[in-house]
């Protein structure tokens, strides 16, 4: 009696006779992932108050005193008061729609942060470089106005307002978590103007009586909110 044997499954052997030389795409690296978030980043940033106190500090630097010499003390002012307004609206960008959001994501939620700090800390930054050059035209032949140590100051100003915004995002959505890091900011700047007249944090005159001390206070706490900036940008499920 013949005997027939089964035949092989043809489907199983075309395939296995189809090379495999498809190689998936390799995903693209976090840098790339963090450089095409920025567009779109920086159409969600809430610019408004950064271009409210933009607007504010080109006035106030032109017209105090318009038409005259600035003093050189009436300058120091008016770039502290810049300096601290322009730290305050930069928080704002801080404002995530997404900051209480715990689902996977292609970007961690720390490198959104960085950006969110970045965009609007750098254009508050420049927007203060600017007044500052301004400034400098408007000062009497010879005064002294070291811009190293006023961005010691608006540097610690800076990093305390994004810092708590960073902090205030975590807990609450909207503009009141900015709202939250403002009065953060503020409170820090009041209490230490209203300290003792032997510790002078913010010197009234350049280069004069603690001016040095001061700014060498400030120069060893600037790290601080920057670090605190870190700890809060942080993954949520941590």
């Amino acid at each position: 009696m013949p005997v027939t044997l089964p035949a092989r499954p043809q489907a199983a052997s075309s395939i296995a006779a189809v090379p495999t030389t498809a190689v998936a795409a390799p995903p693209p690296s976090r840098r790339r992932l963090a450089l095409l978030l920025v567009r779109p980043l920086a159409r969600a940033i809430d610019w408004g108050p950064l271009v409210v106190v933009a607007a504010f500090t080109a006035g106030l630097v032109s017209l105090v005193e318009y038409g005259e010499a600035l003093p050189g003390g009436g300058a120091l002012v008016l770039m502290r008061i810049c300096g601290t307004l322009l730290g305050a609206a930069a928080a704002f960008g801080l404002v995530d729609a997404m900051s209480a959001d715990l689902d996977a994501a292609a970007v961690p939620r720390w490198v959104r942060q960085a950006l969110r700090c970045l965009l609007p800390g750098g254009a508050a930054i420049a927007i203060w470089l600017a007044a500052f050059s301004y400034i400098l035209t408007r000062l009497p032949e010879g005064a002294l106005f070291p811009v190293g140590a006023l961005l010691i100051e608006v540097g610690v100003c800076l990093g305390i307002a994004l810092a708590a915004a960073a902090t205030a995002v975590r807990f609450a959505p909207g503009r009141q978590a900015a709202m939250a890091a403002v009065v953060v900011q503020l409170a820090m700047v009041l209490g230490t103007i209203l300290l003792p007249q032997q510790v002078r944090l913010w010197p009234p005159t350049c280069g004069f009586g603690y001016w040095d001390q001061a700014h060498l206070f400030w120069l060893a706490m600037l790290p601080l909110p920057y670090l605190w900036l870190i700890f809060a940008g942080r993954d949520l499920r941590r």
